[in-house]
């Protein structure tokens, strides 16, 4: 009988003691739920209040999420088709219509600009042929024109969704050259160059190519002419403060870009041949006729009244005074 409280007294302390290891591992997560959390880098983000309930991620949270992703997982190599367009996952981060290049697209910039200095330029020029002949056939107002009137400058303005990540080729005038640096990265690209190109059909709207190589010849200047040539990859429409109000513009990734020289040109065509000919003609004729109007004789000029006679000279009837002779007063007084 004495022991039987004490029994009692342990039976119930066990009782309690199993309890509350129960509630404890019922209120602790697992340890794969643990980890996941850990791993989530939005986590803080998601939690509202003290009841710990998860919001949606904004675009903003989300697009820093699959950027930390890319930096983190992508091992792919940027394009799966050999250069004939940039790898899709590689453009989830890039974003139209903002003011130049954000710093979550950063990644897929210099990815996509290495890419462009190491596909050979033959054939990005071959991939860009092919996808003109592609928006031809789509579009039945270009089939009317010829393949070299395809307005590829508007057709990249107006649908730029086509070309996202694919090779395009523009030829124009370049205004404004600028060198860079890219700051430090682990593609071992250390500078570049940003050109402003106005093309035939680009209605005074710049496209904005940036590229790695470039002719010795083409001057580095924030005021230049120069006509040139380039294939790169559309990255985004690109957006710039112009005089107070925000324009957007193409840019394009490439390797290098063709610098096309001018020799300079008389203002006026020169004249042919039969020209020369006929003002030499023309000269000739118009001398002889002088000539010939020239070579006739005067009319002679009629007689005087009074024909003078030179046969003496002076004439007698006003002789020299003789010195010899002496003159008179008259003729030698003082007037």
């Amino acid at each position: 009988m004495g022991n039987r409280p004490i029994r009692i007294l342990c039976a119930v302390g066990a009782l309690i003691l199993a309890w509350e290891l129960s509630v404890i591992n019922a209120l602790q997560p697992s340890s794969t739920f643990a980890r996941d959390q850990a791993d989530d880098p939005a986590d803080e983000n998601r939690q509202e209040g003290s009841g710990g309930m998860r919001r949606p991620l904004t675009e903003d949270e989300m697009v820093e999420q699959r950027r930390q992703e890319l930096l983190l997982d992508f091992n792919d190599p940027p394009s799966l088709d050999h250069g004939e367009s940039v790898h899709p996952r590689l453009m989830q981060t890039v974003k139209d219509n903002t003011i130049g290049v954000r710093y979550e697209e950063r990644e897929a910039y210099l990815r996509v600009l290495r890419l462009a200095s190491e596909v050979p330029l033959r054939r990005q020029e071959q991939f860009a042929a092919e996808i003109r002949t592609e928006r031809r056939t789509l579009n039945p107002s270009y089939k009317r024109r010829r393949p070299d009137e395809f307005p590829q400058f508007a057709d990249l303005f107006t649908h730029p969704e086509f070309y996202r990540g694919r090779p395009v080729t523009l030829r124009g005038v370049m205004r404004k050259l600028t060198k860079f640096e890219l700051g430090k990265n682990k593609l071992g690209l250390d500078e570049a160059y940003e050109g402003w190109v106005y093309t035939s059909d680009s209605q005074g709207n710049p496209a904005v190519v940036i590229f790695t190589s470039k002719d010795d010849q083409l001057p580095v200047n924030g005021d230049i002419q120069e006509e040139v040539e380039f294939t790169g990859y559309y990255f985004k429409m690109y957006g710039y403060d112009a005089q107070d109000v925000t324009r957007k513009a193409p840019m394009l990734l490439a390797g290098e870009v063709k610098w096309i020289p001018h020799p300079y040109k008389s203002a006026y065509k020169p004249l042919g041949f039969m020209w020369y000919f006929l003002a030499t003609l023309g000269f000739l004729l118009t001398g002889y006729l002088v000539w010939q109007a020239n070579r006739k004789e005067l009319p002679r000029r009629p007689p005087l009244e009074i024909e003078p006679d030179f046969r003496h000279f002076p004439p007698m009837e006003h002789p020299a005074p003789s010195p010899l002779l002496p003159r008179s007063m008259t003729e030698t007084e003082d007037s």
